[in-house]
């Protein structure tokens, strides 16, 4: 089976763990609301909504540095919380709602130190970006994705290591050249899937709105909702299912350990 293949598949094997405890689904759900309630507050606070912030003098990155923070605090909180119901689930036990978020609780600490960290990188790269020209802004798309990419296992790193700040990156970049290939395909079969279900879903609405008009675009919010949270979730299973097996060579319950052996060769450290 080709590299293509396996990410389907562990892709697959993703979607049936997480419908095993589909309350992890909530998590997602919560983060976005306080992530868009948090934007939505410093945006209109500071009034970042308008005008070209490139613009507005140097003091204006301080609330954009302050929204960064609060906001990745928020997104990695829960994103742990995934993680670390994923984990538990694949260690055999049964999450809940609770012991997902008392996971990530533990961890607060470095989880925030962390949104510190990430949101002084998106500072500075934002700030660039608005003032560099046409090449510039390629080269910090460049520099935005690699650290992307280098930074892709932190959370599980964050919620499941004790490790310093510089160790958690360091591990993740270990982690991720390890797993590279599943990760990256990974992540574009994910993509795939999301951008299927929603021209499904844009297809659906316009045939409903002959049927119910307006009405339809209520059914499109919900849907829009759920296919947000489903695929933020499931993310967050393959993702541990990747760091669960490149850490300790062992096939996490409800996955095939063929599959994933073929997958990448797991590096213990």
């Amino acid at each position: 089976m080709g590299r293509i293949g396996r990410s389907f598949e562990l892709v697959g094997q993703s979607y049936r763990v997480l419908m095993q405890d589909k309350e992890l689904m909530v998590l997602p759900l919560l983060s976005g609301v306080i992530v868009l309630a948090i934007m939505a507050a410093v945006a209109f606070g500071f009034g970042l909504s308008t005008g070209d912030v490139a613009e507005r003098g140097p003091q204006i990155y301080l609330p954009i540095f302050l929204t960064y923070v609060a906001a990745y605090a928020v997104g990695i909180f829960f994103q742990a919380a995934v993680v670390a119901g994923a984990i538990e689930r694949m260690n055999g036990g049964d999450p809940t709602i609770g012991s997902a978020l008392a996971a990530a609780s533990r961890r607060a600490g470095a989880i925030l130190m962390w949104a510190v960290v990430a949101a002084t990188v998106g500072t500075l790269l934002r700030f660039i970006q608005d003032r560099a020209g046409f090449l510039g802004k390629i080269v910090v798309g460049l520099v935005g994705a690699a650290w992307s990419l280098a930074t892709f296992f932190v959370v599980p790193v964050l919620v499941l290591e004790d490790r310093s700040m510089r160790n958690t990156f360091t591990r993740s970049v270990s982690i991720f050249t390890t797993t590279w290939g599943e990760t990256m395909v990974g992540g574009i079969t994910l993509g795939m899937a999301a951008f299927c279900a929603w021209v499904t879903l844009v297809a659906v609405t316009a045939l409903l709105a002959y049927v119910i008009g307006v009405a339809a675009v209520a059914v499109f919010a919900v849907g829009a909702v759920a296919l947000m949270v489903l695929f933020n979730a499931l993310n967050g299973v393959y993702l541990a299912s990747l760091y669960r097996y490149a850490t300790d060579g062992q096939a996490p319950a409800g996955f095939d350990a063929a599959l994933l052996s073929g997958a990448f060769q797991p590096r213990r450290e």
